[in-house]
């Protein structure tokens, strides 16, 4: 937490974006579940049903990126997320 934000107990938040919609969530890291849930109301499931999530805009080292399954990513201000879910063949 930082000071500011000890000195007046809120904690920040960022605007992302998840397939074009604008969203606001708690400065700091997201899982890659955190990041499904936020792109669908009902994620789609199946036997074959994967979800991959690219991003853009992410902290300086790694602008952009791929995320998968257990992973947890850094958010900041602006960051755009692009989750398609997909069929295995």
């Amino acid at each position: 937490m930082t000071e500011a934000e000890k000195i007046d107990g809120r904690k920040k938040t960022v605007t992302i974006y998840i397939n074009g919609t604008e969203k606001h969530v708690e400065k700091g890291r997201l899982s890659y579940d955190d990041i499904v849930a936020l792109a669908f109301d009902s994620p789609p499931q199946g036997e074959n049903v994967q979800i991959s999530i690219q991003y853009t805009r992410g902290h300086s080292g790694k602008s952009k990126g791929t995320l998968v399954e257990g992973q947890l990513v850094e958010i900041v201000e602006g960051m755009e997320f692009d989750v398609t879910p997909t069929n295995r063949s």
